[in-house]
C-alpha cells in the first residue's frame, strides 16, 4: 500500500476502528485493514496512517492510550 504506513497492529477489528475513529477526528487520514486472527471469534486488524502523517498519529495515538 504505496502512501499508508502501518502504525499499529490489533487483536481486536473494533478496536482499531476506535482508535482510526480518533484520528480521522483530529484530521489524519487512517484506515484499518481486518484479517483473522488466532481466536475464531475475532478479526485483527492493521491500522494504518498516511506516511506524513505518521509522527502526530503516534503522538496522538499512545498519548491516549491510557483511555
Amino acid at each position: 500500500m504505496q502512501g499508508w504506513k502501518k502504525i499499529m497492529s490489533l487483536a481486536d477489528a473494533y478496536k482499531a476502528e476506535l482508535k482510526k475513529m480518533l484520528l480521522m477526528k483530529n484530521g489524519i487520514d487512517a484506515m484499518v485493514e481486518s484479517h483473522s486472527s488466532r481466536m475464531p471469534s475475532r478479526l485483527a486488524a492493521d491500522l494504518y496512517v498516511k506516511e506524513g502523517q505518521y509522527e502526530i498519529a503516534s503522538i496522538l495515538l499512545f498519548e491516549n492510550e491510557e483511555d
